[in-house]
């Protein structure tokens, strides 16, 4: 994946939210960084791949923990992009990341979802647990 940029979202969810930062980063014509999007329950990591070997610059690696995770979705008309919507950890500010494929981002975008799911499960049993009851 490339990516393209971040910026500060109004909303915290939707489609329309995404196309206007897809709109809005295109435009502003910078060029795509190869990274890898490593995707787990407990969140996304973005990883900058565009540091040549052997290189002491510092590497970006930048990690969004699932619970500050709103939204992801591929654009509805242009499936090379993605976009994940994160909420800043202590303030009501939200960035929509936007990324660039070279083919359709829709299974990062399923993957995201099913690490949601994962990750809302465990939340579940965690924070409401289940005891069994036996009834003699």
């Amino acid at each position: 994946l490339g990516y393209l940029g971040s910026v500060e979202t109004i909303c915290h969810k939707g489609n329309s939210v995404l196309c206007q930062a897809v709109k809005k980063i295109v435009a502003t014509k910078h060029k795509a960084h190869s990274c890898i999007l490593e995707v787990s329950d407990q969140g996304l990591r973005m990883v900058d791949k565009s540091k040549p070997p052997g290189s002491s610059a510092p590497c970006h690696d930048y990690f969004y923990s699932l619970k500050n995770v709103s939204f992801c979705a591929f654009h509805p008309t242009d499936h090379r992009y993605l976009g994940f919507i994160t909420k800043h950890p202590q303030l009501h500010r939200f960035a929509c990341h936007v990324f660039l494929g070279c083919e359709s981002t829709r299974p990062v975008a399923e993957s995201v979802g099913r690490a949601f799911e994962r990750f809302y499960t465990k939340f579940i049993e965690t924070a409401y647990p289940i005891e069994d009851i036996y009834i003699e």
